[in-house]
């Protein structure tokens, strides 16, 4: 496995390669450009696509045209010792740092862009925060800022430039020879197609409680809040590192909506879950959502967990949560399982020819999943919008229900507090109010 992290986008990428000394020298490859020819065939005919979306359409041939460089640093492959860990930690630190400052030169000097601290235009600041992002939420960071891109389009269309029909071609062949027969749909980002300018003098307070307004307006759920920290998140390091002489968003807050508007699944309905079957199912899909309405446990940890998670003679579940792990001293979550879900749901692994490093669901993409949860929900006659976290608010909600205590729900979920598990117990409260106002009404 690869120590060395890159995103996508990354130009230079970090690299490594393995050395006769048992240590990885760690180097840059500069992507430069790629030339584009018309593929042919023996006969020098042009190639055509002959099904799919490019059914048609010409074929070509991509070659790319990259550098290296270098770093004249090295990892121990094999890192044994506390020190060996620890100077390849600091390594790979130095070789990141170094990356960071060869892509700003190499911008700069083949692009002509520079953020310099002087720059009369935030966005380019933005998006380099967003680009060398390395937690993660990065999928919530990037939302908010073409969140705030399309406020900008909406309600400041002086700040938002199409891009020329060339650039807007590019993108789209470009687009369309990448997910050539790729299965599944996609979709380019509308945002590609323009170029945005914020000049620091624009960016007020007023503009950013505008952007609350839009958010709140254009959201629901807790979803207008979760963007606006994220936003702030991006605005707050920017400023930190000297573009803005004052962060306009530091006294604006957005207020979370204390009305839980997330589905739940009642008890009468899981158990309309667990009697229905469909043709063709995927077993492992079935059983991890189950696993989920009976402990609480989210998407992101559900695929990753093994049989070693399982302490067998205590009947206990011990993992560590991806979304808070190295952020919280509360990340490791450990609980009782029922006796029915370990035996039904979970399995032993030598029966299933396992080891206990193996995964205790193998399961697809998160996409196939909740098509698959669909599905399954509406075979089962439930209506309801439900996705995979919604697993895990129904049983909080449901042990709620039944009288469990709030610090004894919030333990089980791994919340270090009980401000989030609250707004189950106001979903409830709420749900008795309607309840009672369904009563015939009293006549005199």
């Amino acid at each position: 496995m690869s120590s060395t992290p890159n995103r996508a986008k990354d130009n230079p990428k970090l690299r490594e390669r393995a050395i006769s000394d048992g240590k990885k020298s760690l180097y840059l490859e500069y992507y430069i450009s790629s030339t584009r020819t018309p593929k042919r065939d023996g006969q020098g005919n042009q190639m055509f696509y002959t099904s799919g979306k490019m059914a048609g359409k010409p074929m070509f041939e991509i070659k790319h045209n990259r550098r290296k460089e270098e770093l004249k640093l090295y990892l121990y492959s094999k890192p044994r010792t506390a020190e060996e860990r620890a100077h390849n930690k600091n390594t790979l630190t130095r070789a990141q740092q170094i990356r960071n400052e060869r892509e700003q030169e190499f911008l700069t000097r083949t692009m002509g862009y520079s953020i310099a601290k002087s720059s009369d235009n935030l966005m380019p600041c933005f998006e380099s925060y967003v680009e060398t992002y390395t937690k993660q939420d990065i999928r919530n960071i990037r939302l908010a800022l073409n969140r705030f891109k399309d406020f900008l389009r909406a309600s400041y269309p002086a700040c938002v430039m199409p891009k020329t029909d060339r650039e807007c071609e590019r993108i789209r062949d470009e687009w369309e020879e990448l997910h050539a027969g790729v299965y599944g749909r996609h979709e380019i980002n509308p945002n590609e197609f323009y170029l945005f300018r914020l000049n620091p003098r624009q960016f007020t307070e007023g503009m950013v409680r505008e952007f609350v307004s839009y958010l709140q307006e254009h959201s629901t759920g807790s979803g207008a809040a979760t963007a606006f920290e994220r936003f702030k998140k991006i605005v707050r390091n920017v400023a930190k590192a000297g573009y803005m002489a004052v962060n306009p968003c530091e006294d604006v807050v957005c207020k979370r909506n204390e009305c839980f508007s997330k589905e739940i699944l009642s008890a009468d309905e899981i158990k309309a879950l667990q009697r229905t079957h469909m043709h063709g199912e995927n077993p492992n899909i079935r059983r991890a959502f189950l696993f989920t309405l009976y402990t609480g446990v989210r998407w992101c940890d559900v695929k990753e967990l093994r049989f070693a998670n399982i302490d067998y003679q205590n009947r206990t579940l011990k993992f560590e949560q991806a979304k808070t792990k190295g952020r919280s001293s509360r990340s490791v979550v450990e609980m009782p399982i029922m006796e029915e879900v370990l035996l039904h749901i979970v399995g032993r692994p030598e029966e299933q020819g396992k080891s206990p490093g193996d995964l205790i669901f193998s399961l697809p993409s998160h996409t196939m999943c909740l098509k698959s949860l669909r599905r399954w929900c509406k075979k089962a006659g439930i209506e309801k919008h439900i996705t995979w976290h919604c697993g895990r608010h129904s049983f909080a909600t449901n042990l709620l229900e039944n009288g469990a205590n709030v610090k004894v729900v919030a333990d089980l979920l791994g919340h270090s507090g009980l401000e989030y598990v609250e707004r189950y117990v106001h979903a409830i409260d709420e749900s008795k109010r309607r309840a009672l106002e369904s009563l015939p009404k009293l006549e005199f």
